[in-house]
């Protein structure tokens, strides 16, 4: 993705490149159902800042007058404690960071269809029985839309589960040895998928600003913690290489749809190793009141702010 297609973000909020991704390691899991009824946001494609809503009057109409957020847990699940709505296997927070950024002056009605587990064909088919593809709530007037999607459908979710429950080989990587070839198969044709989705955007929505925004970090570039320190030193390595790989994939394909790949520029920094009342993700959710492997509610407030940088 060119930056010189972008708008310039502003502090604390990165425009993604794959030269970038070197410091976006995560472990996402991204495997659990976490969808909800939808609401709705934003409103034309030429951007703006709240302060530029602000001044032309608290009655004013939003830039961006409906906005629909598409996606996965990452985007879905929010803190532990805050209502959901929608299908309850899809855990849609009010607090998720689509929520937070439909507060802001220039957006408008927000309509969620984020869902824990999505993969990228629950975009166009059902996720769960009688709740309709994510695509059905993208609309010709549909003029923001925001889209987490990828770590499902190169098994985020398998590999945290090894993770957590295989026990630390010394020198090994056990994890790595039993997923590689599934995972790497995925990533291969995940671009192609992503392909897919934004066409579908664009299709249905073909005025709507698109912002992807890619997986905050569990595990941090370099270093560790406790929980750290309890994987194979391999499967670190390699978690870090398929998180790399996954972010540069999403980034790559939102530029050549026209979309924007945003993340946190403190992310690298704030991982589930970071302390409790800074950190974006958690290993556990018990110190940040969030769900296990997911962002906490700093992580989605700080993706919101991402987000509005470069509305």
């Amino acid at each position: 993705m060119s930056s010189s297609h972008l708008p310039r973000p502003r502090p604390r909020t990165a425009l993604l490149a794959p030269t970038a991704l070197a410091a976006v390691l995560a472990l996402g899991a991204c495997g659990g159902g976490d969808d909800e009824a939808g609401r709705d946001g934003p409103g034309t494609p030429t951007g703006g800042t709240a302060a530029d809503a602000s001044k032309s009057g608290a009655n004013a109409a939003p830039r961006y007058a409906r906005y629909v957020a598409l996606g996965d847990s990452f985007a879905a699940l929010g803190p532990t404690a805050a209502p959901t709505s929608g299908p309850q296997a899809c855990h849609r927070s009010s607090r998720n960071y689509a929520s937070l950024l439909a507060e802001r002056p220039d957006v408008g009605e927000l309509v969620d269809v984020t869902c824990g587990g999505a993969e990228t064909p629950d975009m166009t088919a059902p996720q769960i029985v009688e709740t309709p593809p994510q695509f059905d709530a993208l609309t010709h007037d549909t003029d923001l839309v925001t889209l987490s999607i990828g770590g499902n459908d190169i098994g985020f979710g398998a590999m945290v589960e090894c993770i957590v429950q295989t026990p630390r080989a010394a020198a090994g990587s056990p994890c790595r040895d039993r997923l590689e070839l599934p995972v790497t198969g995925a990533l291969d044709g995940l671009g192609d998928r992503l392909d897919t989705v934004y066409a579908g955007i664009r299709e249905r929505s073909p005025d709507a600003r698109v912002v992807t925004t890619a997986y905050l970090p569990l595990v941090p570039a370099d270093g560790g913690c406790d929980f750290v320190s309890r994987m194979s030193p391999g499967d670190i390595t390699w978690t870090r290489a398929v998180t790399e790989r996954i972010n540069r994939i999403v980034t790559d394909a939102a530029g050549r749809a026209g979309a924007e790949a945003v993340l946190p520029e403190d992310a690298r920094e704030r991982s589930a190793c970071a302390a409790p009342d800074v950190r974006y993700t958690d290993f556990t959710g018990v110190e940040t009141g969030s769900h296990p492997m997911h962002p906490t509610a700093a992580g989605h407030r700080a993706m919101a702010d991402a987000v509005g940088a470069v509305l």
